[in-house]
């Protein structure tokens, strides 16, 4: 359910360092699984998204070479902590590739402050980056159907909801619940298109952002 809110700026997602040539493909990059927690204050309100995203394996393998500064052959949350920083330091640029509005209506109402609560977790393939997102203004979802989309615009990474514990609802008054539509992916032609396109190329055409904007992951958070 597109929500037609702006597009992210072109992204390599995180840090540039760690999308260094790695690998010889193009568009996307990265993949990642991403889960959501929605948290509301007391007053019925909205105030943040706690995101986990977990990242591809060789993603993770490339993004943790030279962390383990003890040589114990384990990677602790104080080890991992000065990249999880600059991940999250890096998100402003690019929205958070996440998005708070009312379906239908062309305007964004959730302005996210800097990211809180930030921390790596590696266990043994996988890198989770964990991080809380606060909004500016608390937004009350009885406003209307409200959205939160949750991808990358222009198709570096391809965000996708997680099977388990996809999205919670924390604190929600009651009458809340939540649902979500997963990205669809593309049609082999798309796909092929998409693949064609060279890493170090972010700024899509209008016509390519067009496509990858409606093939994003929606939760929705409907109040009765």
């Amino acid at each position: 359910m597109q929500l037609g809110l702006p597009s992210a700026p072109a992204t390599v997602l995180v840090i540039s360092l760690l999308l260094a040539p790695t690998v010889g493909i193009a568009h996307p990059h990265v993949w990642v699984d991403s889960r959501s927690d929605i948290l509301f204050n007391d007053a019925g309100s909205i105030s943040g998204i706690r995101h986990a995203w977990t990242f591809d394996e060789m993603f993770s393998a490339y993004a943790i070479q030279g962390l383990d500064e003890d040589n114990d052959g384990k990677l602790s949350r104080e080890e991992l902590q000065p990249l999880a920083q600059v991940n999250v330091e890096s998100l402003y640029e690019y929205d958070y590739f996440t998005f708070l509005g009312v379906i239908g209506v062309d305007e964004i109402y959730g302005v996210f402050q800097d990211p809180v609560d930030y921390w790596l977790d590696y266990d043994g393939v996988r890198l989770t980056l964990n991080f809380t997102l606060p909004l500016t203004e608390p937004f009350d979802p009885k406003q209307g159907e409200t959205a939160i989309e949750v991808y990358d615009p222009t198709y570096f990474i391809d965000f996708q909801l997680a099977e388990t514990d996809t999205v919670m609802l924390v604190n929600a008054p009651r009458g809340c619940a939540p649902q979500f539509e997963r990205a669809e992916g593309f049609d082999p032609a798309t796909a092929a298109m998409l693949a064609q396109i060279p890493p170090d190329v972010t700024d899509l055409p209008p016509e390519i952002l067009g496509l990858t904007e409606i093939n994003a992951n929606t939760i929705r958070v409907i109040c009765g």
